[in-house]
């Protein structure tokens, strides 16, 4: 070692968790995390290493369940607000739903299906598809988007859904299409009804998977 080398000052170890030491050329620098300073629930962590061992199918399902319990608080706080609620909290209460069913479908299909369509986010096929795999009462259940525009499209015979009306999970994402156009409809949001239907979903999947994974290998 050079004599004009000095050894390295010993890092502190007294520090708040919101700033840590490393060495550096000039000497020790500290790092401040202002979003560390104060933190509700110190300690809580969680790490993807168990979730990314699961099955792809057990996967989708704990995701469209993490969706509909979003969903579900969502809803909660949608309606607390009372007279005040806005539609853009009523969007992200259907967005989050419709994104949970589109995955419970594909997890039930994932699971039982043997060549499922994973780049279809349409939930009324999908929904045909999981009514023709699993037809009996025991694993059917309601949803707003059993018909694609497409469907009601043709029931009509015209174009009665154009634009970002005939996709639903844009219509909740941004509220509009490419161009700035805004829904040709009227949609409406009732969250005592939805917190409701959101607690049967939760109990009624739950029920669903249960009797479809004991006879499926996942």
């Amino acid at each position: 070692m050079p004599d004009d080398a000095q050894e390295p000052k010993e890092l502190p170890t007294n520090l708040p968790p919101w700033v840590s030491a490393h060495y550096d050329s000039d000497g020790i620098l500290y790092i401040v995390d202002q979003f560390q300073a104060n933190m509700r629930w110190p300690g809580v962590r969680v790490e993807s290493w168990a979730f990314k061992a699961l099955s792809p199918s057990e996967r989708l399902y704990q995701q469209s369940r993490a969706f509909l319990h979003a969903a579900k608080v969502l809803c909660e706080d949608a309606g607390e607000i009372g007279h005040d609620l806005d539609w853009p909290q009523a969007n992200v209460c259907y967005y989050c739903l419709h994104l949970a069913t589109e995955l419970f479908l594909k997890a039930c299909l994932e699971l039982i299906d043997k060549e499922p369509n994973k780049k279809n986010h349409e939930i009324a096929d999908l929904l045909k598809r999981y009514r023709s795999l699993l037809p009996s009462d025991e694993f059917q259940w309601p949803t707003p988007w059993s018909l694609s525009a497409k469907d009601l499209n043709q029931f009509f015979g015209y174009e009665a859904y154009t634009g970002v009306d005939r996709t639903p999970d844009q219509l909740y994402r941004y509220g509009s299409d490419k161009s700035g156009t805004a829904s040709a409809g009227i949609q409406s949001f009732t969250p005592g009804y939805l917190f409701n239907y959101m607690g049967y979903l939760e109990d009624r999947w739950s029920g669903i998977w249960i009797r479809i994974s004991s006879s499926h290998k996942l």
